[in-house]
């Protein structure tokens, strides 16, 4: 029997060792008599989808882990397979793949070459199938697939529902039993691994279908397979390892697990970086796995994520019992002791208004440097109860299928289903939405206008929200041609695209045919105006915010265009403010104050190497970005008094 299995690369992933294609493969491996027969392979590259059907020779069986970046290729895929080789049994999972009985039998019915669909955790599941198929029985005695059958008027059977996982010892490791070293044996391993130490989440939120085991008992995998994994990966120098469970921290072993990492840090100096989701309900208790990676210098970014911060939109995600009133208190100690954070927002949850939306991205703004937020669009996901038809019903939610990336041949687009409008946020309301939330994403997080807000806010008295709205509205009345026009035109295309269900990222004239998401084409139209930019910011400031201290405000803006680097010129700035804000940005921060000195500074500015050595502004656009990213300097400031 020749069976592949495919986990195709992602259209937008960073590729990785692909875990749950080695978890079917080396589970099945694991039984004498599958393996006795059976030729096992993985396939990840993504190619033309005739190449991938056609370098398979006389499979038996092709396996498919789908999810959406990747599940429109592999039913490509599939589809050629299956006109070359009309024999072979084509099974689909994977979290794409559609639980929900009426959904399951329509995606049978519109693809007709695929065989039967799993549903939830696949190792013993896909080794139950290979055996029915060896021995020639039918699947209908193996729990947890839908399955064709043509004398249901639904088209479709599903079987008995399969128990999640209690015990792994029946199932295998692909980094420990040679799967792995197979893949990787023809060149060098990808830049990233994933490994998960445990499985399931007890939080129910609405918009989420983790590995489909939301809601779920959290069950530990065996720490000593574990720790071999660990090993397996720095020993191969794979510099990116992202431990994929949905809260770690949450248990008592996590602490020792990272210890673990930081012991291989020292002895082979891999992994070099670590990403994780910390824990919903973190506690500074929960901070030690983080300081734990650091002291063992490894880098690692917090999220501590709130998705939103009004309580109807939490109770309508199921997301009210997550403590958002810790966030706060996190982000100040990891300011203090040197640990980047970031927040997620979402827009477009059920119940959001534009008045909530706002109001929670203006809180995302924090005063800590090493502090930011991401936004993201609201998807739909097959399985999620979001996705239901009681829930699109009772909230009125609108979607559209949106392109992740644009296809290029010989790929194949892979699409997302993003809610554009819902009973509480019709679709003016999202535009309006869309563009504060983007363009406070490069405002803040993209450091475009950082100092102007944050002078603005916590010591004009200028409210974020209210500050960000009136630049939206000057852009609004802006000519086309000037710098505040066209980055208007930028956030108007970037959400006419949605809403046309064309694309998430989309070209900027000034850079050629590279795709931009919206809050980076924002940073870089401004940069392309570069002086125009600021002066008009500057003229917003004086006319709009009287009844502050435009004096303080104008000077923040000064600074602010003296600290960003400019297009074609790699020579030092200088500037005298009235204002000491150079020593201001060195105190404790505070969302109050303190006041910012009244003290004649002369500053000078100096472009960081990349960025002076840009040729053209697409270079120049993605150090800056690249920069601002990683928290490393655009340039250096010195100031001094008088």
């Amino acid at each position: 029997m020749n069976v592949v299995v495919h986990q195709l690369d992602g259209v937008s992933t960073l590729p990785a060792l692909p875990l749950a294609a080695g978890l079917l493969v080396a589970s099945a491996r694991r039984d004498p008599a599958i393996g006795a027969v059976a030729s096992l392979s993985i396939h990840t590259a993504r190619l033309d989808p005739d190449a991938v059907a056609a370098s398979h020779h006389r499979p038996d069986v092709l396996g498919f882990s789908a999810y959406a970046w990747n599940e429109r290729h592999s039913l490509e895929v599939a589809r050629r397979a299956r006109a070359r080789r009309p024999g072979a049994f084509i099974l689909f999972g994977g979290p794409s793949v559609p639980r929900r009985p009426d959904r399951a039998a329509r995606f049978l019915r519109e693809h007709p070459y695929v065989d039967a669909l799993a549903f939830g955790e696949g190792e013993l599941l896909f080794r139950e199938v290979l055996h029915a198929l060896l021995e020639g029985r039918p699947l209908d005695g193996v729990a947890g697939l839908a399955l064709r059958a043509a004398a249901r008027p639904e088209g479709a059977f599903l079987t008995a529902p399969r128990a999640r996982l209690a015990d792994f010892a029946e199932t295998a490791s692909p980094y420990l039993d040679g799967t792995f070293d197979d893949l990787v044996a023809a060149g060098a391993p990808p830049p990233a691994a994933i490994v998960e130490t445990n499985r399931g989440c007890p939080f129910s939120c609405t918009f989420c279908d983790w590995g489909q085991a939301v809601q779920s008992q959290v069950r530990e995998l065996p720490l000593a397979r574990l720790q071999g994994e660990l090993g397996w990966i720095a020993r191969r120098q794979i510099p990116y390892l992202y431990i994929v469970d949905a809260n770690y921290g949450m248990r008592r072993r996590d602490l020792d697990v990272v210890h673990d990492i930081g012991r291989l840090r020292a002895a082979v100096g891999f992994p070099r970086y670590v990403f994780f989701h910390l824990t919903k309900n973190a506690t500074e208790r929960h901070l030690d796995v983080v300081l734990a990676l650091r002291e063992a210098g490894i880098e690692t970014h917090l999220a501590l994520s709130a998705q939103d911060f009004e309580p109807r939109v939490l109770q309508a995600v199921r997301r009210e019992n997550i403590r958002l009133d810790r966030a706060l208190a996190l982000r100040r100690i990891c300011h203090e002791r040197g640990i980047p954070t970031f927040n997620e927002l979402i827009l477009g949850l059920p119940e959001q208004t534009y008045a909530s939306f706002a109001d929670s991205v203006a809180r995302a703004v924090t005063p800590f440097s090493l502090d930011t937020f991401n936004l993201y669009l609201a998807r739909v996901l097959e399985n999620a109860e979001m996705g239901s038809a009681e829930q699109r019903a009772h909230h009125g939610i609108e979607t559209r299928q949106v392109p992740i990336h644009p296809a290029r041949p010989p790929g194949v687009a892979e699409v997302e289903e993003v809610v554009v409008a819902t009973r509480t946020l019709p679709v003016a309301d999202w535009r309006r939405a869309f563009a504060l939330g983007y363009l406070l994403t490069a405002a803040h997080g993209l450091r475009l206008l950082d100092v102007v807000l944050q002078v603005a806010w916590r010591a004009a008295g200028v409210p974020v929200r209210r500050f960000v709205e009136a630049l939206l509205a000057r852009m609004a009345e802006a000519p086309p041609a000037s710098a505040l026009g066209r980055i208007h035109a930028v956030l108007e295309r970037h959400a006419d695209a949605v809403l046309a269900s064309e694309a998430m990222a989309l070209p900027l004239p000034e850079t050629g045919d590279h795709l931009w998401a919206v809050e980076d084409a924002v940073v870089v139209t401004a940069l392309a105006a570069g002086v125009a930019f600021f002066d008009e910011v500057a003229g917003l400031v004086r006319e709009d915010f009287r009844d502050a201290d435009t004096a303080l405000l104008e000077d923040a803006v000064r600074y602010q265009r003296l600290a960003t680097p400019a297009f074609g010129s790699a020579a030092s700035r200088r500037d005298v403010l009235a204002h000491d804000i150079p020593a201001w940005r060195l105190l404790p921060p505070a969302e109050d104050g303190p006041a910012v000195p009244l003290r004649r500074t002369r500053v000078a500015w100096r472009p960081a190497p990349a960025l002076a050595a840009a040729g053209d502004l697409r270079a120049f656009a993605t150090a800056y970005l690249a920069a601002v990213h990683a928290r490393t300097p655009t340039g250096r400031l010195t100031a001094s008094r008088g």
